[in-house]
């Protein structure tokens, strides 16, 4: 029997390199204010593609980087999104169970909208406690569902790509 502490909780230097840099491009977008909106205010934030994809493939550690970076807003005051933290450590748990038990860790992305919208719900109740908050809950939901999928369809195209390089490549 593996020991799940070491198997959960080791970060490689690759991973390490790769979660600073998706954490970085999801703080340069967000930064930049860059964003697709579908209709107000349902919007697409492309962040949390970069940001989902470090988790799953960074495990928690890089759940951390990825979605402490993902998270903050440079303006003054400096803003963060306190939920975006723990969802993604969360996330990067989880991954690192599937790929203990084979199964592909992209799948962890899905857990997004299950994790991430209650959190972020329970972060803005706390910090902004208006009746009007719930309103959000739909706008939440859309953001999480649509940037989950995304995240998911990209990660398993990239994992497909990257094993027929390497397969290539061996022969």
């Amino acid at each position: 029997m593996t020991n799940l502490k070491q198997t959960l909780f080791k970060i490689n230097h690759r991973e390490l390199i790769f979660a600073t840099l998706m954490g970085s491009l999801a703080f340069a977008v967000r930064n930049v204010g860059f964003f697709v909106m579908i209709s107000y205010p349902f919007r697409l934030d492309p962040r949390w593609v970069f940001s989902l994809l470090a988790a799953c493939w960074a495990g928690p550690e890089g759940g951390l980087i990825a979605g402490t970076l993902a998270a903050l807003k440079l303006d003054k005051p400096v803003q963060a999104d306190l939920a975006a933290i723990p969802a993604h450590f969360l996330i990067g748990i989880v991954a690192r169970l599937l790929i203990t038990r084979k199964v592909n860790s992209v799948y962890a992305c899905l857990l997004w909208p299950v994790v991430g919208v209650p959190l972020y719900m329970l972060t803005t109740l706390l910090f902004t406690p208006a009746a009007a908050t719930v309103a959000l809950i739909p706008i939440l939901a859309f953001i999480g569902v649509t940037s989950a999928v995304i995240a998911f369809a990209v990660g398993l195209a990239a994992e497909k790509r990257a094993s027929g390089l390497l397969g290539r490549i061996r022969r």
